[in-house]
């Protein structure tokens, strides 16, 4: 097959459809080399041998590009669990480790790395057992029982059992947390990995990857009685942050903003809004905590002045609040995240007009076992042409 010279191939994940200026891998993030073509280049200039005063050969190569394979060592594999239904299992307090193991181990096919297909059943090397997987809520669609479903019937011996954490606090730093414990195979992340964390799995000796599958966005949403075009990023920052407290400050009636948020330490989607949106500042005390969207979305509803936050497919077609459209910034203009309320506007999320938007992660525990290659598989799926399809339908923007 001809090489095409106008993208460069990640040597992480093996993609090989990133622009030439690409600076990172648009599946993995890894830090490419800018401007590096798609395969080493070999070249050698020869002189001439000089005529009367003897020749000489003149030899450059230049230097070829570092393609070390990222396959963890394989491991042994269980056997098949016994029948177990499509849709995932729920499991409170894991007390075993994250893959259900057998008495009669065989040996297990390396993990391969990332690569993209065209259905859930062309997925390689996945694996046969019971995995947990979680935590992030935000992923709460992309875990349905009909995705699952399809997702058992290409493989039917890979089975997903999502697990709650032991203090009943589900989020993506709560799943990461158990996933480099052990007590999950597959982790769920709203946010990227944190330097502690990459840091924490390589002194038990192993390393943590992040494979990004979608593109989501942050919606502001209200109560129906509060009436304004919009806000700009700095007046979300501020409300909650305690430093406008009234809709009258903002363009609304004279009522007073009554804030709601999970706690900071929550999840992924709070981690996030505290870092991007509020700028690393904290909550205003005048928010009041509730514990998961379901809960905001209700008491925002029920709230005169009432304003919250939650990922974009959890807050359509919810007619108990309002979208509200944002600006990046005092002058420009209103983006909304929906059409209509009724549907996510992906375009807008996936150029980046709209101003809170952000990837989502599988996380892969690359420890050389059957985890790693349940990891690889499930990220694989997603990334297929089916997966990102059913992407688009759980209300997210697909990533490819």
């Amino acid at each position: 097959m001809a090489q095409d010279y106008n993208y460069v191939k990640c040597p992480q994940c093996g993609y090989e459809r990133n622009p030439m200026n690409a600076s990172k891998c648009e599946i993995c993030g890894y830090r490419l080399k800018k401007g590096l073509p798609l395969v080493p280049i070999l070249a050698t200039v020869v002189g001439v041998a000089a005529l009367g005063s003897g020749g000489y050969w003149v030899i450059t190569q230049l230097s070829h590009q570092d393609k070390s394979p990222v396959v963890s060592p394989a491991s042994p594999a269980p056997t098949p669990s016994p029948a177990v239904p499509p849709a995932q299992t729920q499991a409170t307090s894991p007390a075993t480790p994250a893959q259900t193991q057998a008495t009669s181990p065989a040996p297990a096919t390396p993990a391969p790395g990332i690569t993209t297909v065209s259905t859930l059943a062309q997925v390689p090397n996945v694996p046969s057992g019971t995995f947990n997987y979680g935590n992030s809520t935000t992923f709460a669609p992309l875990r349905s029982e009909r995705i699952n479903n399809l997702i058992y019937q290409a493989h039917p011996n890979f089975r997903l059992r999502y697990v709650e954490p032991p203090g009943g606090k589900p989020g993506s730093g709560a799943g990461i947390e158990m996933l480099i414990n052990g007590q999950l195979a597959i982790g769920q992340s709203s946010r990227p990995l944190k330097d502690s964390e990459f840091e924490r799995a390589q002194k038990r000796g192993f390393r943590l990857e992040q494979i990004a599958i979608a593109n989501d966005a942050i919606a502001i949403y209200v109560h129906p009685g509060v009436q304004i075009p919009g806000l700009t990023v700095a007046q979300v920052r501020d409300i909650f942050t305690g430093k406008v407290t009234n809709w009258q400050q903002v363009g609304g009636s004279n009522l007073p903003i009554v804030p709601f948020s999970r706690n900071l330490q929550a999840g992924g989607t709070v981690d996030y809004f505290k870092e991007d949106v509020l700028l690393g500042q904290n909550l205003g005390s005048n928010v009041r905590e509730i514990r998961d969207t379901t809960h905001s979305l209700r008491q925002v509803g029920a709230t005169p002045g009432g304003i919250g936050y939650a990922n974009i497919p959890l807050v359509v077609r919810q007619e108990m609040v309002r979208i509200v459209p944002l600006a990046k910034e005092s002058g420009a203009p209103y983006i909304a995240p929906d059409i209509g309320g009724t549907e996510v506007n992906s375009a807008v999320i996936t150029d980046g007009s709209y101003p809170i938007t952000r990837r989502l992660f599988i996380i892969i525990r690359r420890d050389g076992t059957l985890d790693e290659q349940a990891g690889v598989a499930y990220a694989n799926m997603f990334l297929s042409d089916e997966g990102q399809k059913l992407i688009k339908e759980a209300g997210f923007a697909p990533i490819r």
